[in-house]
């Protein structure tokens, strides 16, 4: 096989065993570091919510703490003024001058109407008794508390030489309430008496507080008689604290609209977040997609360690020169030789006969057949082999040919177990088939015993009957024509079995379920002494598309399989109870009883069929049951009677199937 052309490197076949395990350990734990980053993802976005919030709770706090301030600032300096001008006013009383004309002088206090609603002069006998009280101040004084605390603040006014506040106190026709100043005024060190006066405290507010302030609040006067929302963000007290008195405000704030900048700052914080996870979902799916193709990588190479040791193929690979570069240990054991003699031999291959040509010619030909190639090998001690050959070119991811694998296979070994698989798919077969015509002959058997037993009875009583000459032609016929109709309910019992065991599609006309649940319970067999129970609706209920035959075969078996082991629970009384429930799109028959329950470990077999956990029982019962539902597209399910204590079964069919 000598050429001229230069020849190209062998391609090395040991990079093909590939060790992935070191890598697949390095994308876990990149897969660790991906889940780390993830939850610190989510805890950043959490903080940065909690901070946000923590943020916006401070930033409230202070600007109530502001307003507060603010109100209390604000008002005190209007009492403050208010104190001056009723200063001057006891100067002008005291002097013998017209208070009305002083007032004028002064500034808002006198010069806005209603803002003071009362003002006068108390002498210095009168806060020993209040018969020198202005009149206002004796309607004020009515109350006994008043009363006390108005005397407080005159005797505050001479005892301390200071003003004195009172109140603020509700007017005897409920309107705004008062809070009253007292000013003292001393001539001499004399105490000569007190300037008084009242402010409707709500008005005060409406014409001292700027229209800025009001337009974000409302501001009131607390209710002393009442309990007080608690402080929220958008309400909280402003206590004003006056000499005598402490004048509570309720304030509500009307623009509870968050600053914009923190939430902004969160938003983009957030976005910046989001893109994060996005980034860390698209690596994630990345290493995913990595992982999966790791663990394909896996397979194949398990794949093809598994073909090379088969003991049924052979493999060999070549060069593009045609020089043998690996054998694997099912080829030598095949041709009889080691895979150490074959690659050290030179020259034609031992294994190879003579007269079939050149190996590597037919090895490329293989390649191109659209079929295997029959062709023979030569064992060691001098037999030949059967083989069908197989080749493909060997390509690397550039995808220039860089050598050839082939194949062979033992012909005999193969036709052996073809044969043999052959045999076995007829044995599986035949017990499919007999599998099957015991289920339908089982089923057919279950569901026949009523009808044929009706036959029975009603033709032993009829034949009795005859023969004892005690019936009439007219009786005959309804007895004929009952078992006429159960002659006929047999055949279609037999039809729909039919269907079921041929998986034809049943035919479903609209039923209405109460009035046929509660027919069809009521002509159930049940032992002695088991009591029926109907939690049906009184009308027609809801009517679903059924095949009544077939339902009633389930409900039949449900409500008498029920009864049996109701009356074997030992409770009294025993009971079985039909009903109907309801769910999402869909109707249930609800059969209850008082038995045993169903134990669970036998829950996951009860619904398989010759599955039967009762004496004398063939197991084809409940396996109908669950038929019949999966025929109607519905479905059957196991659960505990919260109130009998025993099984709940349910056959749940679909309104819109």
């Amino acid at each position: 096989m000598a050429s001229d052309t230069p020849t190209r490197p062998a391609p090395d076949l040991d990079a093909l065993d590939l060790d992935t395990r070191q890598t697949a350990a390095l994308t876990r734990r990149a897969m660790g570091w991906l889940v780390a980053l993830l939850l610190l993802v989510a805890a950043s976005a959490l903080a940065l919510w909690l901070f946000l919030r923590s943020e916006e709770t401070r930033e409230a706090d202070r600007r109530r703490t502001a307003d507060a301030e603010w109100l209390d600032q604000t008002l005190r300096f209007h009492f403050r003024r208010l104190e001056t001008d009723l200063a001057a006013l006891a100067q002008a009383h005291q002097n013998g001058g017209d208070d009305q004309a002083v007032a004028a002088r002064h500034g808002p206090w006198w010069q806005n109407p209603g803002r003071i609603a009362f003002h006068g002069w108390v002498p210095a006998a009168a806060p020993g008794g209040r018969s020198g009280w202005p009149a206002e101040l004796q309607a004020a004084a009515q109350d006994p508390g008043h009363a006390a605390a108005l005397a407080t603040m005159l005797d505050t006014t001479r005892g301390l030489q200071r003003p004195a506040y009172a109140g603020p106190f509700a007017t005897a026709d409920g309107g705004d309430a008062w809070l009253w100043l007292a000013v003292p005024h001393f001539e001499q060190g004399r105490f000569t008496g007190d300037a008084v006066a009242a402010v409707p405290v709500q008005r005060l507010l409406a014409d001292v507080l700027p229209a800025w302030f009001l337009q974000d609040h409302n501001v009131a006067l607390a209710d002393e008689n009442s309990t007080a929302a608690p402080d929220d963000g958008l309400h909280f007290t402003a206590p004003i604290q006056l000499p005598g008195a402490q004048l509570r405000l309720r304030v509500a704030l009307t623009d509870s609209t968050p600053p914009l900048a923190p939430r902004a700052f969160f938003a983009a914080a957030l976005l910046c977040l989001l893109g994060m996870l996005l980034a860390l979902l698209a690596l994630w799916r990345d290493s995913a997609r990595r992982q999966r193709a790791e663990a394909r990588l896996q397979t194949q190479l398990a794949l093809r360690t598994a073909m090379e040791r088969s003991v049924t193929l052979g493999l060999r690979a070549w060069d593009t020169q045609g020089r043998l570069l690996h054998v694997n240990p099912a080829f030598a054991r095949l041709v009889g030789w080691t895979p150490a003699e074959l690659m050290a031999h030179t020259g034609p291959l031992p294994y190879w006969p003579a007269d079939q040509g050149d190996e590597f010619e037919q090895v490329q030909r293989a390649a191109q057949a659209p079929e295997a190639l029959a062709l023979q090998l030569q064992h060691r001690d001098g037999q030949r082999l059967d083989v069908l050959a197989h080749s493909a070119p060997l390509r690397p991811a550039s995808g220039e040919v860089v050598g050839w694998v082939g194949s062979v296979l033992d012909v005999t070994e193969r036709r052996r177990i073809e044969r043999l698989a052959a045999r076995q798919q007829e044995q599986l077969e035949a017990s499919g088939r007999l599998v099957a015509m015991g289920e339908v002959a089982s089923t057919l058997a279950h569901e026949l015993n009523q009808p044929l037993g009706a036959l029975s009875s009603f033709a032993t009583g009829l034949l009795n009957r005859v023969r004892e000459q005690r019936i009439t032609l007219e009786e005959i016929v309804p007895v004929v024509e009952r078992m006429e109709r159960m002659a006929d309910k047999a055949g279609r019992v037999i039809q729909r079995v039919n269907a079921l065991a041929r998986r034809q599609e049943t035919v479903r006309l609209p039923l209405a379920l109460a009035p046929w649940a509660a027919r069809v319970a009521q002509a159930v067999p049940l032992p002695e002494g088991v009591r029926l129970e109907l939690a049906l609706p009184g009308s027609d209920g809801p009517t679903v598309p059924a095949d009544a035959l077939l339902l009633e075969n389930a409900l039949h078996n449900l409500v008498l399989n029920a009864g049996e082991w109701a009356a074997r629970s030992g409770r009294t009384p025993p009971t079985v109870r039909v009903g109907l429930v309801t769910g999402d799109g869909q109707i249930g028959l609800r059969v209850c009883d008082s038995g045993p329950g169903v134990p669970p470990e036998q829950r996951a077999t009860v619904f398989d069929a010759f599955a039967s956990h009762k004496p004398g029982g063939m197991g084809m019962g409940l396996a109908i049951c669950r038929s019949i539902a999966e025929a109607h597209h519905g479905h059957i399910d196991l659960s505990d009677c919260p109130d009998l204590l025993g099984a709940q079964f349910t056959l749940w069919l679909p309104l819109n199937p």
